[in-house]
């Protein structure tokens, strides 16, 4: 199937690439642009740098680096300017054709990152271009990444469902069956009633499993059925998605899957199963190899997903070691040697996952989830401003809003910045729903322990009447709540004294 000759229409191929808007692609061509782009890029015209890789991108969609670095130069755009793009850069992308509207739609969501609809968009015309003749896998893959996670956030039901069933479908039509189920599967408990939708993901999860197999890439015809040759082949692939495992069964899946990768240590697929078999078996010496094979496609794939899962097995061989030291710390709290190794082993863990989060940040650039998760271990690592940042940004996601605005807070707190802390947890109080509940709680006793800072360090009265009201209905609702009786007392004294001052 032609798609990087001229416009001639020979062939099915072509007549499909003219109507996707492509007939003359040109990789060549294309790496001018890109190199431009990076140069223009370093001189910090970012703009110009986006028209740049799009303008490459236009010639090869499929350039999985020209994706990153686009993205690069957008977010650097998007934090100096916002969205505020020139109407001739917005013209050089309004043309006809699946390619034109994919170019159209990564510049839309490169300066309106968190809008889920341009992703969703994306994804669609990579689809289609997909379709009609240029591979779109990993360039769908890096798009399908991100747009789920921006879906997650929509806050309405309906949009957000209408929003997973197009994932859904452009997935399924690049071939990337596991995110096609998984956007098949949020959409459906989004509407339960939805019947065909369940039985299309059902035979969404029966492609996938097809595909991480191997079984629909020989391109003959007959599907899946004619692709099975043996009853060895159709006991691995039922072995592979069983839930329940016997030892047997689970060394007999991964020397299957071993010896898969072997001959295609470059499939996405086979590595995720290899890796998920080498997981399942649990040894020690199996966490070392799914973390070598893990890197090693990192490396020559230039797929985060794999520095990812390979962090987390990092994380997780950590996270033993770290309970291990806690369980010598509970078992002799008189050794200081044993409670000291625990608060380093600790502050070390943190700092791993520190790290990890900011890799992911980098690279999901997007989710405010992980700007969230990664605000959390900036926090609790005493890096108050980094925190703030994040924070700032994690409190535009409903789910996470109030909890962050509390850290928000708390951060301020730390920094002395009390009028800053005060009004972010009154904003706070605001947006929860249930000031009585265990969030409302610490809400109220966050702001008025800021307010009773404010009233001693400033000497005010109105911040000291405040804070009192405060602890005063804390302790009507819950008296032994912390040391709400404590500071009830120095309120009320505290306000006497400033009364009797004034």
């Amino acid at each position: 199937m032609a798609i990087f000759g001229n416009k001639s229409g020979e062939g099915d191929g072509n007549k499909n690439g003219e109507a996707a808007g492509f007939g003359a692609l040109s990789p060549e061509k294309a790496k001018a642009f890109f190199d431009r782009a990076r140069t223009v890029h370093d001189t910090t015209n970012y703009e110009y740098a986006m028209t740049m890789w799009l303008s490459g991108l236009r010639l090869q969609p499929n350039s999985l680096p020209a994706l990153e670095g686009y993205w690069k130069s957008a977010v650097a755009f998007e934090n100096e300017h916002g969205n505020k793009l020139s109407k001739d850069t917005r013209k050089g992308f309004s043309g006809k054709g699946e390619i034109e509207g994919f170019l159209a739609a990564m510049l839309d969501w490169g300066v309106e990152p968190v809008d889920p609809a341009h992703p969703v968009k994306a994804a669609e015309h990579a689809a289609k271009i997909h379709a009609a003749g240029a591979p779109m896998g990993e360039v769908g893959d890096w798009i399908l990444a991100r747009a789920t996670r921006l879906v997650e956030q929509e806050k309405k039901p309906r949009a957000r469902k209408h929003m997973y069933v197009k994932l859904m479908e452009a997935a399924a039509t690049i071939g990337l069956f596991e995110y096609a189920v998984r956007c098949g599967d949020a959409a459906s408990k989004l509407d339960p009633a939805d019947i065909e939708l369940a039985t299309r993901t059902r035979n969404m999860a029966a492609q996938a499993t097809m595909s991480s197999g191997g079984y629909d890439r020989t391109g003959q015809e007959g599907g899946f059925r004619s692709n099975i040759r043996d009853a060895d082949t159709q006991r691995r692939l039922e072995e592979t998605e069983r839930i329940g495992k016997s030892e047997d069964t689970k060394e007999r899946v991964l020397a299957d899957w071993e010896k898969e990768y072997q001959a295609k240590p470059g499939d996405v697929p086979t590595v995720n199963q290899y890796v998920k078999a080498l997981l399942e078996r649990g040894r020690p010496e199996d966490e070392r190899q799914a973390y070598s094979v893990l890197n090693r496609a990192f490396e020559t794939m230039h797929q985060f997903h794999f520095r990812q899962k390979a962090g987390e097995i990092r994380l997780r061989q950590a996270r033993r070691k770290l309970e291990d030291y806690r369980a010598a710390a509970s078992a002799s709290p008189d050794d200081e040697t044993a409670q000291r190794n625990a608060q380093i082993a600790g502050r070390k863990y943190l700092e791993m996952e520190l790290q990890e989060y900011r890799l992911r940040v980098e690279n999901y650039p997007t989710d405010v989830s992980l700007k969230f998760e990664l605000g959390k271990r900036e926090f609790e690592l005493g890096n108050n401003e980094q925190a703030i940042a994040l924070f700032q940004e994690s409190q535009q996601d409903p789910r996470n809003r109030t909890v962050s605005m509390t850290y928000l807070g708390q951060a301020f707190s730390r920094m002395g910045w009390v009028d800053e802390a005060i009004d972010t947890f009154r904003k706070a109080c605001e947006w929860h729903q249930d000031m009585n509940d265990a969030t409302g709680m610490e809400l109220r006793y966050a702001l008025l322990c800021a307010l009773q800072a404010k009233a001693g360090t400033d000497r005010s009265l109105e911040a000291a009447q405040e804070a009192e009201k405060l602890a005063s209905s804390i302790a009507i609702q819950q008296i032994s709540y912390r040391d709400i009786r404590d500071r009830r007392d120095s309120l009320k004294k505290l306000v006497s004294e400033l009364r009797q001052g004034a």
